[in-house]
């Protein structure tokens, strides 16, 4: 069975979606007879770069184009759809790197088309070719023969060198947008007649981040699961997403400081084997709405905070601890301030909550439990080390003429290590929170070990 992407894939410049400039480009390019030897295909994965290159090649050897569309029906057309015409050669470079691999191309381009009018190279992720293999296409590129034309694609254009992309015709693909994604796949399920709903559409539409081919792949997987009618339910359930109510909890209990919900969601997410990059990544997305049209710093910090977040759970092993962790610590942040998160835009809630954050507040940061301490230690510090976060939860404190001291009892000589550790960074953070401090001082009762815990110890300790 061919995938969809395959399938549906590009026929016509004309069917090119979200590429424009790249169909009127080629469009007036053919119509002179204006062609290039060389071309680099730049953008995002999934964007048509491949397919452009295929219809370039089509059409420059097609027996009878149709203007500067090839016609899809003679035999070169179609055994270059099929990947048979011994003229156009497609070469993977991340698995074909090396200089051999290019001098075989550069000693090939010696000899002049079998069936067509030029011979085409087409140089997928051409930018992880090795430095010799670069400058051996540099030769190829200084003197190309007149029936050659390379079309070399990339999605990291910053790591070609200069003299390559100085020789070539530089052609930018860009993103395309949810709209021509939700037309693209409306049309396929029409073709395909599967019956599927509007917010399934924009759920995958958006999941696809601007890919054509992943949206199609995306499809693809929902349409072999749901057969021939796919609700959002099911879209979401697939996809390992979350409906919008689920999100807007998340949000409103994070913002309102309420815990336990947030340890119970959490425990649900995992129980159904979801990723909570997924819940960020949404959260995220929701907030980014209205921040578009509440302009408001507080939404923006939250927003800055759930990235952090994101950014530690890519590489955790323990997702579930770091994700309960992260996620407590920014709702005692918010747990004494009476917030709560409505569908509509946030107004006079959020402005409290900026003032909150934004203002000094002397009485607030000089007095009060420990606990408040780690609070605001969490919320002003996105990127606190963990370890010292748990070094510090047990502990008593006091603040007197501008010093902070922090006891640790007997028992507690690992955290006393740890601290010590990252007593710089502690220092940081307090100067940066409590207005008066200028001293941070630390007192143990008992005799220290002086050999600091190994990370195998210190993780299970923390995770235990």
């Amino acid at each position: 069975m061919v995938s969809l992407y395959r399938k549906y894939r590009s026929k016509t410049f004309d069917e090119l979606i979200g590429q424009d400039h790249v169909r009127r480009y080629f469009a007036n390019a053919l119509d002179r007879k204006e062609i290039s030897h060389a071309y680099i295909f730049t953008g995002p994965r999934g964007t048509g770069k491949t397919s452009t290159a295929r219809l370039l090649a089509k059409v420059l050897n097609c027996c009878d184009p149709e203007g500067y569309n090839p016609c899809n029906n003679c035999g070169n057309c179609k055994a270059i759809d099929e990947g048979s015409f011994m003229d156009v050669i497609e070469l993977d470079a991340a698995s074909n790197r090396g200089i051999d691999e290019i001098r075989e191309i550069r000693d090939s381009t010696n000899y002049r088309p079998v069936h067509g009018k030029y011979k085409v190279y087409i140089i997928d992720e051409f930018h992880m070719l090795t430095k010799e293999a670069f400058n051996a296409l540099l030769k190829t590129l200084e003197e190309p023969p007149e029936h050659v034309v390379f079309i070399l694609a990339t999605t990291n254009l910053e790591k070609v060198p200069q003299t390559i992309i100085s020789r070539s015709q530089l052609i930018s693909f860009k993103n395309i947008r949810e709209k021509d994604i939700v037309m693209l796949l409306r049309k396929v399920s029409a073709q395909e007649g599967v019956t599927i709903d509007e917010k399934s559409l924009n759920v995958i539409s958006k999941r696809a981040k601007g890919g054509a081919r992943d949206a199609l792949s995306l499809f693809e997987q929902v349409m072999k699961f749901c057969s021939k009618e796919v609700t959002s339910s099911e879209t979401l359930s697939i996809l390992g997403l979350f409906d919008d109510d689920m999100v807007e909890e998340f949000i409103n209990f994070l913002i309102s400081g309420d815990v336990d919900n947030l340890l119970r969601l959490s425990s649900d997410l995992f129980e159904s084997g979801k990723e909570p990059e997924a819940l960020i990544e949404q959260s995220i997305e929701k907030l980014f709405i209205k921040i578009k049209n509440d302009k408001n710093y507080a939404l923006v910090k939250l927003v800055r905070e759930l990235n952090e977040v994101s950014k530690e759970l890519k590489y955790s092993e323990n997702k579930k601890a770091v994700f309960e962790i992260y996620v407590t610590s920014l709702a005692y942040g918010y747990k004494k301030l009476d917030i709560k998160y409505e569908t509509n835009l946030i107004n006079e809630s959020i402005n409290s909550l900026e003032q909150s954050f934004f203002t000094e507040d002397s009485e607030q940061t000089c007095g009060g439990d420990y606990q408040l301490m780690l609070q605001k230690l969490a919320n002003e510090s996105s990127k606190m080390n963990l370890g010292l976060f748990f070094a510090l939860k047990n502990n008593t404190y006091e603040i007197s003429e501008g010093k902070l001291t922090i006891f640790f009892p007997s028992e507690s000589s690992m955290e006393y290590q740890i601290t010590r550790k990252y007593l710089s960074e502690l220092k940081i953070n307090v100067l940066g929170t409590f207005k008066g401090v200028s001293e941070v001082k630390l007192v143990f009762d008992g005799d220290v070990k002086k050999d600091f815990p190994s990370n195998q110890d210190l993780s299970s300790k923390l995770f235990s």
